[in-house]
């Protein structure tokens, strides 16, 4: 809708943050790690910092390492899938 020139309203909703860090800072590029409660949108958590720093802010990447009992930790390579599953 963004690139659309439409705005909508986002609802707020309550989620929880278990752990926040931030990882590395080369201004204007913050990187930080988040462990959160589901339903959390992290672009939302960037915009929220950007207003409150009257500055704007964006993600320019975002990695899942973990979901539920999915853990990039215990991930295969696609080779390894092949292997498995051929």
């Amino acid at each position: 809708m963004a690139r659309k020139g439409e705005t909508t309203e986002i609802k707020s909703r309550k989620v929880t943050i278990f752990d926040f860090e931030i990882t590395k800072i080369n201004m204007p590029n913050v990187e930080f790690r988040i462990i959160c409660s589901k339903g959390t949108y992290i672009r939302s958590i960037a915009n929220d910092f950007g207003k409150a720093l009257d500055s704007g802010a964006h993600l320019s990447k975002l990695r899942r390492t973990k979901s539920g009992d999915f853990n990039v930790e215990k991930a295969i390579t696609p080779e390894q899938f092949i292997k498995k599953i051929g």
